[in-house]
């Protein structure tokens, strides 16, 4: 400490007395390990649920989508053009648009997906999403999603009834004899073979699967399809790829990757991130502003030391240097706390959650809308770091105001103070 005289003095500042300074002291620093707890614990757990998330997205889409203004003639042909692109591990050709649903009685619109059994499994492991029933998908029987059975209670051996947009269209079709004949169509009876839960609700509740040659069917579109599925070494060369096959297949074929298809809710989680972020580093930044003011009590409970030190030679700069100190101490304490509290707290999430649960009667994460049984955290040390970083620097900007003012005042006016 003799080599550290301005640390020997701030710590002997920070030294706990029966003062209500002493108190505010201690709230301060509480107010630094919070912010950056909280900040940390909310960073690392957002993290986590978009990684999830984009497990899951990954998992079930296709990770580049080639389509058209219309229906694709020639799938077969051009599934040989995207096959010679490097990276290019799995194409299956689809025809997927929504059709009207009658199952016992209840009427539903979701969206019928037929895959080509041969190639589908190249590019969305569709089988490891079956959670009842067998993986049946054929003129006669269907896979849906888990939302969809259980909001329209079809259990597996359920029937279900389909209409596509081209018996719709049969049917108003208007003729100008009226005695001619008119079609009426029928609905194609399907039994659900197997029931399937990505961990995504807006696919298990919206989709049912099967073949391809029956979605063709429905849609009145032989030999033709929606789109080509893609899967690929590795979904980071998602655009890479994607640009060198629009240039490749040319104009009138659109290939989309699967951020493109999620724009809109990757976009609303990251935008969710940061105005959580910035909204918890105010706590830092309330802190901080307490910090402050008890460094200003500080420098007016201590205007006889300051005195006492500017007559002994102290320069102002080793004056302020002390003052600064205390904020560097009290934010440097705080933030290692803080650090090791917020690991403390991501390493036991799930039971903590689950007393919060019980406390207030509500899920932070309910199941049932996010899928996750366990609540998702990432570990970053760039984010551990930063935000101990920033806890720091907002404790040692909250220390200059008062360290100058201590530094700027007049020797005798302190000694004179009782």
């Amino acid at each position: 400490m003799k080599s550290w005289p301005e640390l020997f003095l701030a710590l002997r500042f920070l030294r706990p007395g029966r003062s209500f300074v002493s108190v505010i002291t201690v709230l301060s620093w509480l107010g630094v390990v919070a912010g950056v707890l909280v900040l940390i614990v909310v960073q690392s757990v957002m993290r986590g649920f978009e990684e999830e998330l984009t497990r899951k997205v990954i998992g079930f889409q296709s990770h580049l989508t080639v389509a058209g203004q219309g229906p694709l003639p020639e799938p077969d042909r051009l599934m040989d053009l995207i096959r010679a692109e490097p990276g290019v591990v799995g194409t299956s050709p689809s025809v997927v648009g929504p059709v009207l649903a009658d199952t016992r009685g209840r009427i539903s619109t979701p969206r019928i997906k037929g895959w080509d059994v041969a190639t589908a499994e190249t590019v969305v492991p569709l089988k490891e999403c079956l959670i009842d029933g067998a993986w049946q998908p054929d003129p006669d029987h269907l896979v849906v999603g888990s939302e969809w059975a259980r909001a329209n209670r079809a259990e597996v051996g359920a029937e279900v009834n389909l209409l596509g947009p081209q018996q719709f269209k049969d049917l108003m079709v208007r003729t100008n004899s009226p005695t001619a004949a008119r079609k009426i169509p029928l609905p194609r009876t399907f039994r659900v073979a197997g029931i399937f839960k990505t961990g995504m609700h807006d696919y298990d509740a919206d989709y049912l699967l099967t073949d391809l040659g029956t979605a063709q069917e429905i849609y009145a579109m032989t030999g033709s399809v929606h789109g080509i599925a893609i899967r690929l070494n590795h979904p980071d060369q998602a655009s890479a790829v994607a640009e060198r096959l629009r240039a490749k297949l040319g104009a009138g074929i659109r290939v989309l990757t699967w951020m493109d298809h999620n724009q809109r809710l990757f976009a609303a989680v990251a935008v969710e991130r940061r105005v959580m972020s910035f909204l918890l580093f105010f706590v830092m930044a309330v802190a901080a502003l307490g910090l402050s003011g008890t460094l200003i009590t500080v420098t007016v409970q201590r205007a006889r030391v300051i005195g006492t030190l500017a007559a002994l030679g102290a320069t102002p700069g080793q004056i302020a240097t002390v003052f600064t100190l205390y904020g560097v101490v009290v934010g440097a304490l705080g933030s290692v706390v803080g650090v090791i509290g917020a690991g403390l707290t991501l390493a036991n999430r799930n039971p903590i959650a689950d007393v919060i649960a019980k406390a207030t009667g509500q899920e932070l994460f309910p199941p049932e809308i996010y899928h996750f049984s366990s609540l998702p955290v990432k570990y970053d040390a760039g984010v551990f770091f930063g935000v101990a970083a920033a806890g720091l620097a907002l404790s040692v900007l909250a220390a200059l105001v008062p360290a100058l003012a201590a530094a700027r005042t007049e020797p005798a006016a302190n000694l004179k103070r009782s």
